[in-house]
């Protein structure tokens, strides 16, 4: 049992105390009723809890991360694209707390968990589209509009088996309500300029890859710029909606009877971050019913991840 600081939970937008048992959420609530419940409970010193970092599209190779600098940054679940055996000694580096959902690229091993990768020149190249969730990736502009073509022959299909497509490059305008209207999800990477708030707008369903260091880096990249999105979609598309595109949608959520899935952050302050239609940037309103998040205006430093 925790108590003594912020807990990031729609059951309870007020929240500072969370237990947890048997790796599932038991109580969200009030200091006095944490402490009521269990006289041993934790004092968090104001820290802040959240759900865990989904990193939904990393591409394993030489270059990535480890698993472990991974899980200190505060993923605790990363969607894994490479060979089999690159995910597999990925995997094998990964520590406690770190859930790896593979992808390996179709063709270079056994697909058990019905899960597999593929790049968009080689699906183009398939006479039928595989019974799997399939990961697409995607170079350009002109490889998604192929894609979306060959993908809408069978759009329940590719929806009944859970495709999906990462997408490393800034999307277009003229691309946006195709990708809403295919029922498709989306990776993408928040650190490019990305269109996000009309992609949310056409329906498009969105969930985050990360060049940077810090989760929390791509969440205020989604949030400042010219498609900026509010801070609760931008901390959702990084949390909730990456384990929907992965066929959990349970997850990414701190609320009774949910998988235990925590990391503990110290912070400045939090606010509830909105867009102003009446200025060219964003305003806080602390008095919001909604949970906070931390503040991310690129003056304030990031949120650093603090031991339970």
């Amino acid at each position: 049992m925790y108590f003594g600081g912020d807990v990031y939970s729609s059951a309870d937008p007020f929240a500072t105390a969370l237990g947890h048992a048997d790796g599932k959420v038991s109580f969200i609530g009030s200091d006095e009723a944490a402490k009521a419940l269990d006289p041993e409970a934790i004092d968090l010193g104001e820290d802040f809890l959240t759900p865990g970092f989904v990193h939904a599209g990393l591409i394993v190779d030489e270059s990535v991360p480890t698993a472990a600098d991974l899980f200190a940054q505060g993923f605790t679940h990363v969607h894994a694209i490479g060979s089999a055996e690159q995910i597999a000694q990925f995997a094998a580096d990964a520590p406690d707390g770190l859930s790896i959902v593979d992808y390996p690229q179709l063709g270079s091993g056994s697909v058990e968990a019905g899960r597999a990768s593929i790049s968009a020149a080689d699906l183009l190249t398939l006479e039928d589209l595989p019974a799997l969730s399939l990961f697409i990736l995607v170079d350009s502009n002109d490889q998604l509009t192929a894609v979306l073509e060959a993908l809408r022959a069978d759009a329940a299909h590719a929806q009944r088996h859970g495709y999906r497509l990462r997408l490393d490059f800034a999307v277009s305008d003229e691309q946006m309500q195709s990708l809403g209207r295919s029922g498709i999800a989306i990776t993408l990477d928040p650190a490019q300029p990305q269109p996000l708030a009309q992609l949310l707008s056409a329906g498009a369903q969105v969930s985050f890859s990360h060049s940077e260091t810090s989760p929390w880096a791509g969440v205020r990249s989604a949030v400042v710029g010219d498609g900026g999105i509010g801070a609760r979609a931008a901390f959702n598309a990084a949390t909730r909606f990456a384990h929907r595109a992965a066929g959990h949608p349970e997850g990414g959520v701190l609320a009774p009877g949910a998988d235990a899935d925590i990391v503990r952050w110290k912070v400045d302050r939090l606010v509830v971050q909105v867009a102003d239609p009446r200025v060219a940037a964003w305003s806080t309103d602390p008095r919001s019913g909604t949970p906070g998040l931390p503040e991310l205006s690129p003056d304030v430093a990031l949120p650093t991840r603090v031991e339970l």
